[in-house]
């Protein structure tokens, strides 16, 4: 189909190439097929037998303790009583990959109760301490 001009000329045809492009598109895909990683599990389908004795511990990167508005210090789901604190926080860093602590406070905890966790936290070895809050 040939398009003219107003005038009666024939007008020019205007190509674009596209081939570049397809190259980057092609170098995108094998870039992030290359850097893509998948989770394979190699192995037997095996049904392992049950054991009565505790499994181990999961390490975890830190120890996180909450400290509710009340005052109750909770290590994960667990309740710690004040005068358990320190030896259940020394427990949890034995097992913790990087030996920190990250305290998350209620905003209407007592200071004096998030204190004690710091110092206990520091009593029992931590190498790093952290207060978390929450953005707004």
């Amino acid at each position: 189909m040939n398009f003219r001009e107003e005038n009666g000329k024939k007008s020019t045809r205007i190509l674009i190439d596209i081939s570049p492009l397809i190259d980057v598109v092609f170098i995108l895909l094998l870039f992030f097929a290359v850097s893509t990683t998948f989770k394979e599990e190699v192995g037997l389908p095996l049904t392992l037998p049950s054991s009565k004795v505790k499994t181990t511990k999961i390490k975890q990167k830190n120890v996180t303790i909450y400290i509710t508005k009340d005052g109750a210090y909770y290590i994960g789901k667990r309740y710690i009583k004040d005068n358990e604190l320190l030896g259940e926080i020394k427990k949890e860093l034995a097992v913790s990959e990087k030996k920190e602590v990250v305290i998350k406070a209620d905003r209407k905890a007592n200071y004096e109760r998030v204190y004690k966790a710091m110092d206990a936290s520091r009593q029992a070895g931590a190498k790093g301490l952290m207060v978390a809050g929450s953005a707004k």
